[in-house]
């Protein structure tokens, strides 16, 4: 007999990868009955502006202020994507959720599937990472791969 994955965890970066991922969580979903639990993870590392605050251009508490709007800027974009995919998730007849964190990606998405028993994980293989792009494997992907307590279907 299957197993029942009720609780299908589905990281989105943006990525054509977590697209498609998004669209393949879709359609086990709707096979399963299964509800979908996305996760948006924010790196406040990545979250900077190029050089703000190694550029000297704004230093002290200035800069930790750019920063900060920064931060929040992309955390309402953030909110405003997974709005967007829950809504394209209902339109397609599945029930769905999200959470948007600031932490690192990959412990971000294996501390959410754990805390939550997510019963399978669906994400991409690569996602928005600058030159680190060129692997056929994301970090991020490789780390939950190598490290879920549930199975992965990583897509490509």
């Amino acid at each position: 007999m299957a197993k029942n994955y009720s609780s299908i965890l589905v990281p989105l970066d943006g990525s054509e990868y977590s697209k498609r991922a998004l669209d393949e969580a879709v359609e086990i979903s709707k096979r399963l009955d299964s509800q979908l639990d996305l996760l948006h993870v924010v790196s406040t590392s990545a979250a900077q502006p190029p050089g703000i605050v190694l550029s000297g251009v704004i230093k002290g508490k200035g800069a930790t202020k750019a920063v900060d709007e920064y931060v929040k800027k992309a955390l309402s974009e953030a909110h405003g994507f997974m709005q967007e995919c829950v809504m394209y998730c209902k339109n397609k007849g599945v029930k769905a959720t999200y959470k948007v964190v600031t932490e690192n990606p990959g412990k971000a998405i294996l501390d959410h599937a754990k805390r939550n028993e997510s019963d399978l994980i669906i994400m991409g293989s690569q996602g928005l990472r600058g030159i680190k792009k060129i692997k056929v494997l994301g970090s991020v992907s490789r780390q939950v791969l190598e490290n879920a307590s549930c199975p992965v279907v990583v897509v490509h």
